[in-house]
């Protein structure tokens, strides 16, 4: 058998080096069983091409879904089933440590929390999974998805500290065990990464001591409880080796990658691509498949920024188009997209760098709704799984000297065996002109130059040649491939273009004259010398079929095809062949629906499951089996009639689904004080007393003044508000308050319930003084002090979680000092009764401590019934008011929908509010700053069928405020 490079050398190519046997370069990691193709006995191995599964190549078509910015169980499923319909394969996730130990030695992996539910139902719908437990996992949550409690250790967080290593091993240790159950081929676990994006020991660093000790260790406590059937990896925050080798050596080393940034200010402007993925993944890692563990799907949008909306356009199908081709033209066969779904950061999970909503611009919206970035990658998954020659596919050139216009940037891959790739993009990505060129090619029969093609600014395509397709051979063609399928021993090949001429030739032995049907008015085909020629241009609506002999080929445009083509698999998908969506198992073509979730095919009966649009008359357009019979659409028979072309025809009307919402204005609202602690006679005789001197934080956090330290974490409050009241009997005439709570958080300080001032700022620290009212100041006072927390700062290696949230110094001004401090939070603090919810859903506002949020609370007392008593009459004075209410919803069952909350954002205004919906926090709203203004509520969150409890806090920074 000839060599790759021979192989190549025939065909007058230059070989890539990635056809070069590298697998001798491959050195295992240190305790690993080892998966190295032909080294391991393991379902799960690799080589420098691809991973496999039981001997065979995959393409990881991966995005990243956090199951825990998603409370409702039931819709894991949803969001699964949409991902695998999105034509991936696997999803990415990161479990949340300090959502499952709030509280140090009490671990807690009930309901959201289970790795197991998720495991099972990624089991059932057929989605591989790729475990990331951190035990740091960064993704813009508070501390990192490290607890609270961690950063009172005297250790550095990340290290190899004895007391940090021992705090993290509980967790890491029965998340192990968990999966382990579950690792392929028993389940859908196929590679578990080992922290995140870590750099390792550097002598000019002294926060990077111990990070290798770290890293080995996390992997050693993964195998040692039965983590050990799939390869562990690392993501690299840039391409620099870490972990790629040396004694924390990952099995599979992977990078991530984010080429556009963060910039949605400006969505408009990109930057150049990185050519440099192939070269990078040579240099590092050569032995193994190019893996991105963390590409870009969306952007993150903070306090102030232009909201998702930006970053969606910044981050849009054009930029998939562009910047996922240029993945593919340097050979990356594992990546994983970060967002698919984003999802909610409810409560108090989101770090300081980001509000409530985690859209992240991705392809899945907040609200669960497909976009149309959804759907160009769709395209890329079915292509990609339809192509496993893709893999074994070098680099042969790159540049403009196989294209007519210098404008025009094209990578040439090859196989060993004779089949070609040519990714094509614009130069440059500042060009947003369409631009025309020809390009060479080769094939089997020799050169061929292709005409009439053209590029829009901001596009990218992949041209094919001597492409296989079950027993048929594409010689070229103009139009780029979606996906094909064998039914009745007749190979289907899908096309489409851009509004633009196509010529496709196909190799047959057939001597019949090709026939046309379908929407086809353009379309000609001839047949001469072994080969069929088909031009034209795709009809702009509906599908052309070209037969040749046992061959088809549909063409089809790809505005049309896009939001509207399925290929749900329907035969060899028992045991693990749930998970292939390669043309090793069987399937069908639908066309028309908003989506298809699965199918099945029994006997002469096809069975859809799926949605469709409401209020809507939907044309749904199958091919399937000569074996079909009739077809099923959620259960329910649907009358069938067959097409020209030869597909089946379906027709669904759906009735307007929109439900009749509550007009919140209308409804019966009744309010009570929730800052009631400003008062001098408040009682709060439980609250925790502050007797702190100490803290085991660095340096440059210890405390800026005071005789007590005023650190909520280090009392054991660790998320939302925290309230403060210090007493003094002096005659002070005023106050220095230094508080600090992380970017865009707010306070407000009061003296006897006297209003002293408030303040926000995008710093996470304000220093302030307040000059005492006149005759405010009596024998005894006390000075109350209001902080909104909005996280604590993720790791960096340099400490930043440790940094402080409460009154960071105090002084008074005039003489004298306080007698006495006293401060509370969240209710029990780390004792959290609310187990359902978790340690991070609420903070320490009055309301939230009293348990008013539940719909449960039954003591009436409290409340104010008064027509004034309405978040649109809203607050006079600075305070904070708390309003509730309930409201009853008839969702049909039938009905996938989102409802959500709106917020009208007046910037001039000074106030900060939570919603809560059923005693879960799912909305943190500052006016000043925004940028969010609606707040989805999942189902299961609010109930859709029956009665719901809202409540909703208004906190006043200064002056009157209403809605």
């Amino acid at each position: 058998m000839k060599s790759p490079a021979l192989a190549l050398a025939c065909l007058g190519l230059v070989a890539g080096q990635t056809l070069v046997d590298q697998s001798s370069k491959y050195v295992a990691s240190p305790g690993s069983l080892g998966f190295y193709k032909g080294n391991s006995s393991a379902s799960v191995t690799f080589d420098q091409y691809s991973l496999m599964l039981d001997g065979k190549r995959i393409m990881v078509f991966s995005g990243e879904f956090h199951p825990w910015r998603l409370p409702s169980i039931p819709l894991w499923r949803d969001i699964l089933e949409k991902i695998k319909a999105g034509g991936f394969n696997t999803v990415s996730i990161y479990t949340n440590w300090g959502l499952s130990e709030g509280k140090r030695g009490v671990l807690n992996f009930d309901g959201y929390r289970s790795l197991t539910k998720f495991l099972d139902v990624a089991k059932s719908v057929g989605v591989l999974v790729i475990l990331r437990p951190g035990p740091y996992i960064n993704a813009e949550t508070t501390s990192g998805g490290m607890p609270g409690w961690v950063s009172n250790l005297a250790d550095a967080s990340r290290s190899n500290g004895s007391d940090f290593t021992a705090a993290w091993k509980p967790y890491i240790t029965q998340i192990s065990k968990d999966a382990a159950p579950y690792q392929y081929p028993d389940g859908p676990v196929i590679l578990v990464q080992s922290e995140n994006e870590f750099g390792g020991d550097s002598v000019t660093n002294p926060w990077s001591y111990g990070h290798t000790d770290h890293m080995k260790w996390i992997q050693e406590t993964m195998r040692a409880n039965g983590l050990n059937k799939v390869p562990t990896t690392h993501n690299d925050y840039k391409p620099q080796g870490e972990y790629a080798t040396g004694p924390a050596k990952v099995d599979l080393y992977a990078r991530d990658g984010y080429p556009l940034g963060w910039d949605c200010s400006h969505p408009e402007v990109w930057k150049e691509l990185d050519a440099s993925l192939d070269a990078d993944h040579q240099k590092l890692n050569p032995a193994e498949p190019l893996y991105l563990a963390e590409y870009q799907g969306g952007a993150l949008d903070a306090w102030n920024g232009p909201g998702y909306d930006k970053c969606y356009q910044l981050l849009n199908e054009q930029f998939a188009s562009v910047i996922y081709k240029n993945n593919y033209a340097a050979g990356i066969s594992l990546q994983s997209l970060y967002m698919i779904y984003g999802g909610t950061n409810w409560g108090n999970l989101a770090a300081p760098v980001v509000y409530t909503s985690y859209d992240w611009g991705a392809a899945i919206s907040e609200d669960r709704s497909l976009t149309p970035k959804f759907h160009e990658t769709k395209l890329h998954g079915l292509f990609l799984h339809a192509t496993p020659h893709y893999h074994l596919a070098g680099r042969v050139s790159t540049g403009s000297e196989l294209v007519s216009n210098s404008k025009i940037f094209v990578t040439h891959l090859a196989t060993a065996e004779g089949q070609h790739f040519y990714v094509a993009r614009q130069t440059t990505n500042t060009n947003t002109a369409r631009e025309e060129f020809t390009l060479d090619v080769k094939t089997k029969s020799g050169a061929v130059t292709l005409p009439g093609l053209a590029l829009d600014g901001r596009d990218s395509k992949i041209f094919v040649t001597e492409y296989p397709f079950g027993s048929s051979v594409m010689s070229y063609s103009t139009a780029e491939v979606a996906t094909w399928l064998t039914l009745d021993g007749e190979d289907h090949i899908v096309l489409f273009a851009s509004n633009q001429t196509t010529k496709t030739v196909i190799s047959t032995t057939s001597r019949t004259k090709p026939t046309i049907s379908g929407s086809a008015s353009s379309i000609t085909a001839t047949l001469s010398n072994g080969a069929a020629t088909i031009s034209g241009k795709p009809p702009s609506s509906g599908l052309a079929r070209v037969t040749i002999g046992k061959t088809s080929v549909w063409l089809a445009d790809k505005k049309w095809l896009a939001p509207r083509v399925w290929q749900p698999r329907t035969t060899g998908t028992t045991g693990n062949g749930i998970y292939d969506l390669s043309p090793r198992t069987g399937s069908v073509l639908v066309l028309g629906p908003y989506l298809v979730r699965n199918a099945t095919l029994s006997g002469s009966t096809l069975a859809f499951v799926g949605d469709l649009a409401s209020n809507t008359t939907t044309e749904l357009e199958v091919l399937a089996p000569s074996s079909v019979k009739s077809i099923t659409w959620n259960g329910k028979n649907v009358k069938l009639s067959k097409n020209s072309s030869g597909t089946l025809k379906v027709t669904l009307t759906t009735p307007d689904l929109k439900p009749t919402l509550p007009d919140l204005k209308s409804l019966e609202w009744k309010c009570t004080d929730s800052l009631p602690e400003i008062e001098l006679g408040f009682d709060d005789s439980q609250w925790t007393a502050a007797n702190k001197t100490t803290t085991a934080r660095p340096a440059r956090f210890q405390p800026l003044g005071g005789k007590v330290m005023l650190y909520a974490d280090e009392y054991g409050y660790h998320q939302g508000n925290t309230i403060y009241r210090g007493r003094f009997s002096s005659q002070a005439t005023g106050v220095k308050l230094i508080v600090q709570g992380g970017s865009f958080f707010g306070y407000s300080a009061f003296l006897n319930g006297v209003f002293l001032g408030s303040g926000q700022s995008s710093s996470d620290i304000i220093e302030a003084n307040y000059t005492f009212p006149s005759g405010a100041v009596g024998s005894d006072n006390v000075i109350t002090v209001l902080l909104d927390n909005t996280g604590i700062d993720e790791e960096n290696w340099e400490g930043k979680s440790k940094a402080p949230r409460g009154i960071r110094g105090y002084e008074l001004i005039g003489g004298g000092d306080f007698d006495s401090w006293k401060l509370t939070g969240n209710a029990d603090g780390e004792d959290t009764k609310d187990i359902v919810r978790g340690p991070l859903n609420q903070g320490g506002l009055y309301v939230e401590r009293i348990g008013a949020i539940f719909p449960n609370y039954t003591f009436t007392d409290i409340w104010n019934s008064s027509s004034s008593c309405t978040p649109f009459v809203g607050i006079s004075k600075a305070g904070v008011i708390a309003y509730k209410t309930k409201f009853s919803l008839n969702v049909t069952e039938t009905t996938d929908l989102t409802i959500s909350f709106n917020f009208t954002r007046t910037p001039t205004s000074n106030y900060r509010s939570m919603l809560y919906v059923n005693g879960w926090q799912f909305g943190r709203f500052t006016s000043n700053y925004g940028p969010q203004t609606v707040f989805p509520v999942p189902e299961g969150v609010i109930n859709h069928r029956g009665e719901n409890d809202v409540l909703l806090t208004i906190w006043s920074l200064g002056k009157c405020i209403k809605l």
